[in-house]
Order: structure tokens, then C-alpha cells, then sequence
């Protein structure tokens, strides 16, 4: 009986396959309206799905495993009979599902499995978990509930996924007009870097949180006359007078941005200085006191990056999307194929959400 992957490494699986998973060829190319017989659950056994049957051995193998990984990174293991552990259980299911489906259409498609590349694979995970060396590694698999012949399966299963995955968006293409459509939809958000200014600022908050008060407004009025008689004194003045942590000791400096990272009237205030060593006059009021504000640069106009420079950068991530599109209706179409051919031992069922058709059998022997 071939071993079921554990859950040990399902993030691995699921950048491949579930997180893709989808597809409009629908699976394995059989006729819609073909009747199929169901399976029955044999003794022993979980549930059938197609040709493979999930023995209770597997699922209990699995389950355990995902308790000991759940207490490796802190958790309490699932009370007996609670919703956690109805819960995880029947995750541990699915994925059995899912893994017998998966492996079933790689079958049909004549994808093979290259042990080389499955020890290879191992190998780098030691090495990205465990520094490769042995008896950290075997330390980990002890901790996590799992043995190298699953971690084989595992990554047995991992390329046997991906390879599917390639087939079937080999064909997915994106065009340079929906390259460009998409910039323009995007150009704003992610192309385009806002204004900015170098400047500094006096804050002056004589209360401790809230709105801005004319009090405090009152107050930077005198601070700017002090500030306007010693001009030379700017960051002294920063750090007699300023309530802001963050600058006083660096005299009050900032590089600003005009976008939302900013306090709208704070930002308004800052822009509207015409010219390097302008101070706003009179102060500043915004949700955090009343500000002084010097231009200490002029403004840097906001710059738009050229199409033909992020144009491949789009089309990669325009295929990743399409992509992931094609196979997520692809194992759909996957998952209502192998509905009608699959069954659960009475206490296994999924819910209607999970599997659609699937049956649920009496345990025969």
C-alpha cells in the first residue's frame, strides 16, 4: 500500500496545488453523463477515492502527526470528542482526498516520479531546516511525527504536482496590451512616487492627546517669533520647544512624502512652502498639535516609471495570476469528477462543501 503524505510539509504542496488548484478540463477526459458505480469502503478503511483506498492506518498516521506538529509550535493537543478535534480531523481527510486525486490524475497524465530529484529535494529541506546536519534532522522528524519514507511520499507527491500544474497552464499567455491595460490600472498605486521635500518642524502639544487646541496654536505663534529673532538657532530651538520624540534630537528633520504615510494638513503645509528655508506662518494645525515647518529642499516632482520598464514584471505577474486561474477550475472540474467515485466510512464524512457527490458507505469485510 503506497504511504499518504503527511501534513508535515502541505505549504509546500499548496503553492503548487491547492492554493492552484482548479481547471476547466475537468480531470481525467471521461464522458459527464457516464454512470459510475460506487465504491464500497472496504474494513478497514477511511474511504475510497477512484482507484486508491485511504486505509484507517493512514488517516491515524496523519492525524497524529498533525497533533505532534500542532504541540511542536505551542499548541494544546485537540480534546477528545471537541470541535478542535472534529476540526482537525477532518482536515487530515481532505487532504487525504485531495492527495489520492492529485496523485490519480498525475497517474493518468503518465507523470512519474524521479527519485533522484525526491532525494535531492530531501536533502535541500535538511539543509533549510535542519543546517543538513543528521541528528538535528532526525531530532526534527521526531518532533513533527514523521518518518523519511513519508517526507519521501511528500515530495514524491510535491513534484508530481508540479509537473501537473505545468501541463496544465502550459498554454496560458499574456498578451502586451493587457500588460499595458494593467499599468494603467495600476500606474498610480505602484508606479508613480509621489512628491517629496526634506523640511523640519516644531511640534508644540501642551496637552497630552486629542484634537489639536488653539492653546497649542497660541503657543507655536510665540515659538515662531522666537524662531524668526534667532534664525541660526533652529535646532536648538527643535529641542527646547519640540513635543515630537521622534526629531527633536535631529532637528526636527524628516524626508516627506506626499501621500497618506502623512498627516494631510501636516503634508499641506509642508508643500505650500514655495521656497527652501521658508517657514510656514502662521503654524501649522493638524491632529497631533500645531507644527513650524521649514523647507529645508525644494520639491522633488513625482515621477512615473516607463511601461517598458516594468512591462515584463507585469506579464510575469498577469501569467502567475491566469495561471493559478486555469488550474483552480481545473481540480474543480477534478473534485466533482472523483465525487461520484468516492466513499466514506460511516464517521468520515466531509462536509457538503468539501466533497459534493461523495458517498458515504458502509464499512464491508
Amino acid at each position: 500500500m503506497r504511504r499518504l503524505i503527511p501534513l508535515a510539509l502541505l505549504a509546500l504542496l499548496a503553492a503548487v496545488v491547492i492554493a492552484a488548484c482548479g481547471g476547466s478540463d475537468g480531470g481525467s477526459d471521461k464522458g459527464g453523463t457516464t454512470a459510475v458505480e460506487k465504491p464500497t469502503v472496504p474494513a478497514g478503511a477511511v474511504a475510497v477515492v477512484g482507484t486508491e483506498t485511504i486505509t484507517q492506518a493512514q488517516f491515524d498516521e496523519l492525524y497524529a502527526s498533525a497533533v505532534k506538529q500542532g504541540e511542536a509550535s505551542g499548541q494544546t493537543a485537540p480534546k477528545e470528542g471537541s470541535g478542535e478535534e472534529s476540526t482537525l480531523k477532518q482536515q487530515v481527510l481532505q487532504s487525504l482526498v485531495q492527495n489520492a486525486e492529485i496523485r490519480q490524475e498525475a497517474d493518468a497524465r503518465g507523470i512519474e516520479v524521479d527519485d533522484k530529484q525526491v532525494q535531492d529535494d530531501i536533502e535541500a529541506f535538511k539543509l533549510q531546516c535542519c543546517e543538513g546536519k543528521d541528528k538535528k534532522f532526525e531530532t526534527y522528524l521526531k518532533d513533527q511525527g514523521l518518518t523519511i519514507a513519508a517526507l519521501e511520499d511528500q515530495f514524491a507527491l510535491r513534484q508530481q504536482a508540479q509537473a501537473l500544474y505545468d501541463d496544465i497552464t502550459k498554454d496560458v499567455k499574456v498578451t502586451e496590451d493587457e500588460a499595458k491595460k494593467q499599468f494603467e490600472t495600476d500606474k498610480d498605486e505602484r508606479y508613480t512616487t509621489a512628491r517629496s521635500r526634506k523640511v523640519a518642524h516644531i511640534l508644540i502639544d501642551v496637552k497630552p492627546k486629542g484634537e489639536s487646541t488653539d492653546a497649542d496654536c497660541a503657543r507655536a505663534e510665540e515659538v515662531l517669533k522666537e524662531v524668526e529673532a534667532n534664525p541660526g538657532d533652529w535646532k536648538a530651538l527643535v529641542k527646547k520647544h519640540s513635543a515630537d520624540p521622534g526629531s527633536k534630537d535631529t532637528g526636527g528633520e524628516y524626508d516627506i512624502t506626499d501621500d497618506e504615510n502623512w498627516d494631510a494638513d501636516f503634508r499641506a503645509g509642508a508643500f505650500a512652502l514655495a521656497a527652501e528655508g521658508d517657514i510656514t506662518d502662521p503654524p501649522v494645525k493638524s491632529q497631533f498639535g500645531c507644527h513650524i515647518i521649514k523647507a529645508l529642499s525644494p520639491i522633488t516632482d513625482a515621477t512615473t516609471q516607463p511601461f517598458d520598464e516594468v512591462k515584463q514584471q507585469i506579464i510575469d505577474e498577469l501569467t502567475q495570476t491566469k495561471k493559478n486561474e486555469v488550474a483552480t477550475t481545473w481540480f474543480e472540474g477534478v473534485q466533482k469528477d472523483y465525487a461520484p467515485k468516492t466513499a466514506f466510512a460511516a464517521g468520515y464524512e466531509l462536509p457538503p462543501a468539501q466533497t459534493t457527490e461523495a458517498t458515504t458507505a458502509e464499512t464491508t469485510g
